[in-house]
Order: structure tokens, then C-alpha cells, then sequence
């Protein structure tokens, strides 16, 4: 873990009670992370495999049914709505439809501006000098404020939603699939206006998303999920490059490559991974039943995170290079 984060997840889990049939699906089962300040942690893995879950549950917009979320210190686990508000100006969070979180009969100007008159109460040429540099320091013409969301392309809604969330002037922002839903030209300048505004302002990003190949460029370190749990840790040159666990090695392999014969190569070998979609109380590895090496052991017990080759993980297969368990 990290020794003084600004964001610390200890050993989240997160329950969702089944509709119809009863019982409680696990959606996080125990997942534990810090995130520096001025850092980028990517929280990848496949639908279902709990990634929106653990930013919702940092918002509040989730409720952990059991583990500890600090921010600077300050346990947020299950924090009250009034001091959520004022959290508000240092966490902010940008989802992967603009548009769906803005009002279309509202200007741009105006949609930017909402945080700052509902939590700050700032006057209306303070506010007005604000959203005009939000606007600018995303890369949005002058006249970006006074236009409506409906005459912006996807991309540049993406920009309006990032100067919308960068405006409370936050330490922390929370990238649910942020760049998932644009080309990818516009992926990439989208990715890299979130680098130079970490680097001007200090800012730390969880970046959650599918992509292993997006998640390599933006993050410092890299978090793997598979059913609710953390399959692999550790720094993003080894996890990306290097993987360790099966399930890290199967995502890697699903990344396309420009090369056609090494595509089609990988393709022949991959693994077939099913929808990660937590866990409803099975025993041993979630990743067991699809595992080309799976033993035994990883059927019956959960194997615990630990230290290999530079990365932290859950494998049984591994041996680890040390015998203590990661928290």
C-alpha cells in the first residue's frame, strides 16, 4: 500500500441484493489500493468486474457493506450528505456520457457553472471569469459558454464535462470510461489534455476502463479486476508489459495489434474469458473456471495477493517471493 495516500481503499466490499431470487451478489470483494497525490491508478478489467462499483462507492453513491475509504486522511466510508457536499470541491468525478449528465436547455456556460453556485455561492462575475478559463484550459473556443451541449461533438462534450469537473479546482477525479465512447484520434487528445492538466495541477486520477492499452499510456500503476476481486497490482510497466496472472496475461492477448500475424496469433491462443459479473459466494479463485492452468487448490481456496516478480498477485499458480500476504 501506499505509505501516505491521498485516496485509501481498504479491503472494500460492496453487496447488491439480487432482484427476483433473493441472495446478495458480491460486486467488490475485498479490494484494497492507494493513489498518491498526482497520481494516475488504472482500474481495469471487463464488465461486471466491479471497476464502477469502487468509484461509486469513493462518491457515495454506493454503499460498502464492509472495509474502510480515507480521503487525506479522513475516513469517507459512509459519509453524510452534508459533508459529502463539501467533499464535493475535491473530489469530482467524469463519466463516459457527457451528454447524459447535462441539461440541453441549458447553456454550456451554464452547465460548468452549476458546482460553483451550488457549493461555492461565488458572484456571477467571479463565476462567469471562472468558467470562461475552464473553458479555455480544456481547449474549447470563446464562444463555447454561450452555445448549447447539442452543437458540440463527442469529444468536445467530453472536454465540457472535464472543465465542468476541473472547475471546483479538485485534488482527486474519478474517470468512469471517460475516453471508451470516442474515435480513437479523439481518445488520444482527450487522454492527452488529462496528462497535461495532472501534470499543471497536481491532480490525481482513478481511471477506470476496459482498455489495458489506454490504461498503459494515462496510469502510474495499474489495478486488475476480475468478479469484484484484484487479480494483479503493481507499476504499470510490469503489469501492462509483463503480466504475471492468467487473467492480466488473457487481457493482454484480447488487445488488437497492428501487426496481422501476430493479431491472428494471439487471437488463436487467447483465453476465453467469460463476463466477469461478481460474486454470489463461490469458493476459490473467481477466475478458476477459466483458467487453462487452474489446479485443484483454485477451485476450493481464494489465493491470497502477493509479491511477485515486482507485482502484487492472486494466484495460485505463482510462487510468491515473499510468504506475507498483501492487504
Amino acid at each position: 500500500m501506499v505509505a501516505n495516500p491521498l485516496v485509501n481503499v481498504n479491503n472494500l466490499t460492496v453487496e447488491y441484493r439480487l432482484p427476483g431470487r433473493g441472495g446478495l451478489l458480491r460486486a467488490v470483494d475485498g479490494v484494497s489500493f492507494g493513489i498518491e497525490r498526482g497520481q494516475t491508478v488504472g482500474l481495469v478489467g471487463e464488465s461486471g468486474s466491479g471497476k464502477s462499483t469502487i468509484g461509486n462507492a469513493i462518491l457515495g453513491l454506493a454503499d460498502p457493506a464492509d472495509g474502510r475509504i480515507e480521503f487525506d486522511g479522513a475516513d469517507i466510508t459512509h459519509c453524510p450528505r452534508a459533508d459529502r457536499r463539501l467533499l464535493a470541491r475535491r473530489i469530482q468525478v467524469i463519466f463516459q456520457d457527457p451528454f447524459g449528465s447535462m441539461n440541453p436547455s441549458l447553456t454550456v456556460g451554464e452547465t460548468v457553472a452549476e458546482a460553483l453556485r451550488y457549493n461555492l455561492g461565488l458572484p456571477k462575475a467571479q463565476i462567469r471569469e471562472r468558467v470562461t478559463q475552464a473553458l479555455a484550459d480544456v481547449g474549447l473556443p470563446l464562444d463555447a459558454a454561450e452555445r448549447y451541449p447539442t452543437e458540440f461533438s463527442g469529444g468536445q462534450r467530453q472536454r465540457i464535462a472535464i472543465a465542468r469537473a476541473l472547475i471546483m479546482d479538485p485534488d482527486f477525479v474519478i474517470c468512469d470510461e471517460a475516453v471508451s465512447a470516442l474515435d480513437l484520434s479523439v481518445q488520444a487528445q482527450v487522454l492527452n489534455l488529462l496528462v497535461k492538466l495532472r501534470q499543471e495541477r497536481g491532480l490525481a486520477y482513478l481511471f477506470i476502463t476496459h482498455d489495458l492499452a489506454v490504461v498503459r499510456y494515462i496510469s502510474d500503476q495499474i489495478v486488475v479486476l476480475y468478479a469484484g476481486q484484484v487479480m494483479e497490482r503493481g507499476p504499470v510497466d510490469l503489469v501492462a508489459d509483463r503480466p504475471v496472472h492468467p487473467y492480466t496475461q488473457a487481457l493482454t492477448e484480447a488487445a488488437p495489434v497492428p501487426d496481422p500475424e501476430l493479431q491472428a496469433a494471439r487471437q488463436a491462443a487467447r483465453t476465453k474469458v467469460a463476463p466477469s459479473a461478481g460474486s454470489t459466494g463461490q469458493t476459490g479463485c473467481p477466475f478458476a473456471a477459466r483458467c487453462p492452468g487452474a489446479i485443484g487448490r483454485c477451485h476450493t481456496e481464494r489465493p491470497a495477493l502477493v509479491p511477485y516478480q515486482g507485482v502484487l498477485a492472486a494466484c495460485h499458480l505463482l510462487t510468491p517471493d515473499s510468504k506475507e500476504t498483501i492487504p
